[in-house]
């Protein structure tokens, strides 16, 4: 009798157990989302708020406590016989007793334990729902802003896209108009560079007509001008013919030759001539000065077939410095002591007057003529002489140099008449134009002998243009050369 009881006890606990199970894992499985099968339970256990309803767990725990510790109602049928039977079914099942209140107990606790949970958890889910719903509502409202504003931007866009393609039709339209401007401009301009290229051909046409006459031209008077100086030549050479088929005298003979190049000094006078020699080495300078200034006139010879004559070579400087150059050089000077001189240096020196000395000479036959620091000593007549019989005695292109005091520096017309055998200055632009006249060519004027910087102009003042004409004047170089062709 006691086996039957106490497997339909254990048979209710395992039922009810079973039945508590189920509501317990129903429960635990609710969430606030609402997701799953779920909410239909939600809705048969929960309650208004969301949070499940435990009242159903609660009636079936009180259920199993009457099952684990039965108690009799005070107004129960037979309740001696059935209070007997329940002390000796208690006796019976006392373990099962005790291992059901346990698992009662724990079965309670977690209960407890997993609705308190799931009250939490509910009440998260209610914020994260809220807080959800808030963003939601404010995403609602940005996206509504936005596309408000995407509304009114494309609305703007709209309205600069029409006006945008109206400014491109008129724009369109200008850039019509304008090419057809252009067009009509290059047209216009094309007529213009035809215009103007038949003007230049014409232009260069008629350039090259007047640089050809331009050249004829020149042609005609570099003739006319040779011509001219031809003429000049044969003038000269004539008129010095004809004094000797007349017979006419020189306008100057010996002794006035003498007298030119100075009263002082004859041949028969050997006392004044070495006074004179003695003067030139003190104002003039010494043979070695002498001959290292001359040494670029002698290089203008350079390469002569024919002798060059020196007149007036005084000690010869001149003449050594032509043999240096491998020209040959000949002289004549009307002072002895100057003529010894120079033939012991063994030049080929004469003492003889320069005009009969070089009247004896071939005509044609030199390649050069030079006279140093001699025409000063002339009267003007004589140098007249002097320049027709020079282009008589000269080979066609043969070289004449006239060196002289420059009377246009006032330094050097102070030692000018320190020479008393000096009779006049010859300004350069006259003894030049002498030579032009008498038909050499190519006539040049070198200015050289530079006044000592010591003697000229303080620095300070030789640098001031102020004082440029001033020193012209005063300081010009002392003495000058003239040259010229035949």
């Amino acid at each position: 009798m006691s086996g039957k009881p106490e497997d339909a006890a254990k048979r209710d606990v395992a039922a009810l157990a079973a039945e508590l199970a189920g509501q317990i894992a129903s429960l635990s499985a609710f969430s606030g989302s609402g997701l799953g099968p779920l909410g239909v339970a939600a809705t048969r256990h929960g309650s208004a708020s969301g949070v499940p309803s435990y009242v159903g767990p609660r009636a079936m725990m009180e259920n199993a406590g009457r099952f684990v510790s039965p108690v009799l109602p005070a107004g129960a049928a037979l309740r001696p016989v059935k209070a007997a039977l329940l002390r000796i079914l208690r006796i019976v099942t006392r373990d099962q007793t005790t291992f059901n209140s346990a698992l009662l107990e724990a079965l309670r606790g977690a209960l407890l334990e997993t609705e308190a949970g799931l009250r939490d958890l509910a009440a998260a889910s209610a914020r994260d729902l809220a807080a959800a719903r808030e963003d939601v509502r404010r995403a609602e409202e940005a996206a509504a802003g936005f596309a408000a504003e995407a509304a009114a931007r494309l609305d703007g866009a709209v309205a600069d896209l029409s006006g945008l393609s109206a400014r491109l039709d008129r724009e369109s339209k200008a850039r019509e108009d304008a090419g057809r401007e252009t067009a009509a401009s290059q047209r216009r301009l094309d007529a213009l560079e035809k215009d103007r290229d038949q003007r230049f051909e014409a232009l260069a046409r008629r350039q090259e007509r007047e640089e050809a006459e331009k050249v004829a031209l020149a042609g005609k008077i570099e003739s006319a001008s040779e011509g001219l100086r031809t003429l000049k030549l044969e003038w000269s050479s004539l008129r010095s013919d004809l004094q000797n088929v007349t017979g006419s005298p020189p306008r100057v003979g010996r002794g006035d030759t003498e007298r030119a190049r100075g009263a002082t000094v004859r041949p028969d006078d050997p006392l004044r001539a070495g006074l004179y020699m003695d003067f030139e080495e003190h104002f003039r300078g010494s043979e070695a000065e002498i001959r290292m200034r001359q040494a670029k006139d002698a290089a203008r010879f350079r390469g002569a077939t024919r002798p060059v004559a020196d007149l007036g070579c005084g000690r010869g400087e001149f003449l050594e410095a032509l043999k240096a150059e491998g020209v040959t050089g000949i002289g004549c000077d009307a002072n002895p002591l100057m003529v010894s001189r120079a033939k012991e240096k063994g030049l080929a020196v004469e003492a003889a007057d320069l005009f009969a000395w070089l009247d004896s000479k071939p005509d044609s036959s030199l390649a050069g003529i030079t006279a140093f620091q001699v025409v000063e000593h002339m009267p003007p007549a004589s140098l007249f002489d002097l320049v027709e019989l020079t282009v008589r005695k000269l080979a066609p292109g043969g070289r004449v140099l006239f060196e002289t005091v420059n009377p246009e520096s006032v330094y050097a017309m102070r030692w000018f008449w320190m020479d008393l055998t000096h009779v006049r200055p010859v300004p350069a632009p006259s003894l030049a134009q002498l030579l032009t006249a008498s038909g050499l060519r190519d006539v040049a004027v070198d200015w050289r002998s530079p006044v000592p910087e010591s003697e000229g102009l303080p620095a300070g003042l030789a640098d001031d243009p102020r004082f440029a004409p001033l020193a012209r004047l005063l300081f010009a170089p002392q003495d000058y050369a003239v040259t010229g062709v035949k």
